[in-house]
């Protein structure tokens, strides 16, 4: 888990020191077998949805918000992005050594902490998670069905699906499983909202208000971009923000000439 060391308020930081956390570490880790269960029961008791056929084109596997917060409702109505102009990515500064059946319990207290007292968030902030082992999870209530506008520290200044890779990647490379899966959701999402994916892709748009770029500032960023690239944080990491200029952007526009 996060500690001191690794808090960084400008990210998203998706937990914070131990002092702060909503719940205690007790429950959170007495929680564990509550949240698997949660998501077994989802599964058992009602099966997931189908997957959206546009998900399907790439080999895409996307757990559904079913399978690890079933019972979270947000907390307030949230408006669905008509507009996408581009891919922003995310990572929670949290730890890199986690087992695969603990996702669902890291997404959990994630959920917690963003829609607790300090982000007062209506939910969690992303649209999707995307883990180590490459399996990609639905976030945000609504992300696999509709653009649900996100929300991130420093503001979002909308236009944007946000994709999170789930660890700390300021020094550590996102290993490959997790870098195919997320060009596989990526492509996806670029088919969706008719975004150019190809090196040098830019979009510009009017931002609505960040701690980078005010209200009403006309914002250029290239159509894949990190989260620092709308707010002042560190956000992805430089491990990973590297990633998206070029090598990204080229995986995801070759990817998407197979489908044509």
């Amino acid at each position: 888990m996060s500690d001191i060391s690794d808090f960084h308020p400008d990210d998203c930081c998706a937990i914070p020191p131990e002092s702060d956390w909503r719940l205690t570490r007790r429950s959170l880790l007495g929680g564990l077998a509550a949240s698997v269960g949660v998501a077994t029961f989802a599964r058992r008791a009602a099966p997931a949805a189908p997957l959206p056929a546009a998900f399907q084109r790439y080999g895409l596997s996307v757990h559904p918000r079913s399978e690890w917060g079933a019972d979270l409702v947000p907390k307030t109505a949230m408006n669905v992005e008509k507009d996408v102009r581009l891919l922003l990515v995310h990572h929670t500064v949290t730890s890199n050594q986690y087992a695969a059946t603990a996702v669902p319990k890291i997404l959990r207290g994630i959920h917690s902490y963003h829609t607790g007292k300090v982000k007062g968030w209506p939910d969690i902030a992303y649209s999707f998670f995307v883990d180590k082992y490459g399996e990609v999870w639905e976030g945000r209530t609504g992300s696999l069905q509709a653009a649900v506008e996100g929300s991130a520290t420093g503001g979002n200044q909308g236009f944007s699906r946000l994709c999170c890779l789930l660890g700390d990647f300021g020094t550590v490379t996102p290993p490959k499983a997790m870098v195919d899966s997320l060009v596989k959701l990526l492509a996806t999402l670029a088919d969706i909202h008719g975004v150019a994916t190809a090196p040098g892709s830019i979009a510009t748009f009017t931002s609505r208000g960040s701690n980078r770029w005010a209200a009403g500032t006309t914002v250029r960023v290239p159509t894949i971009s990190g989260h620092r690239a709308c707010s002042q944080t560190t956000c992805p990491g430089d491990a990973a923000f590297v990633l998206l200029p070029t090598a990204i952007p080229t995986k995801v526009t070759a990817l998407r000439a197979t489908a044509r």
